[in-house]
């Protein structure tokens, strides 16, 4: 929640039900704050996901931190499914398994490339764990502070 009251991240549900078909999401955190999101989007458009990309070429280290993450995200994901339901993906929809048991954050496959910085962003609001949302919220001085008129605004 942001200081103002409003939620700046929702956790989703990784599997849904219904009328017998499964569907899976695999965008654990959403940023749900509309300033945020805003912002987010405003950086994506000044090519802040080039240069994480090429971080992630570039920078073994950086990459080595990156791929932690992705995995320690899976994991937190399957951790939200029942055993009995993880059990049922892998025999009836292992394609469906695979993707919330081997993708990262935002569904990502291993290093293949970063899809946006919401979902970067969310999941190091959520555990403080994420280098690349790390990086991002350096931009800002208080991230949990959003300006008053611009947040109130937003969700207007």
């Amino acid at each position: 929640m942001c200081e103002h009251g409003y939620p700046q991240v929702i956790v989703n549900r990784p599997v849904s039900a219904a009328f017998s078909s499964i569907e899976i999401f695999p965008t654990l955190y959403w940023l749900t704050c509309p300033y945020l999101r805003k912002e987010m989007a405003l950086l994506e458009g000044e090519g802040l996901i080039a240069h994480f990309e090429k971080c992630i070429q570039e920078e073994p280290d950086f990459a080595a931190l990156v791929e932690q993450n992705h995995e320690s995200y899976a994991r937190r994901r399957l951790a939200l499914i029942p055993t009995v339901v993880q059990e049922n993906l892998r025999e009836e929809y292992p394609d469906r398994y695979r993707v919330l048991s081997e993708t990262g954050v935002g569904g990502i496959r291993s290093l293949e490339g970063v899809k946006c910085l919401h979902t970067h962003v969310a999941d190091y609001l959520t555990h403080g764990e994420n280098p690349i949302g790390a990086e991002v919220m350096e931009i800002f001085q208080n991230p949990l502070a959003c300006p008053t008129k611009q947040c109130e605004d937003f969700v207007k």
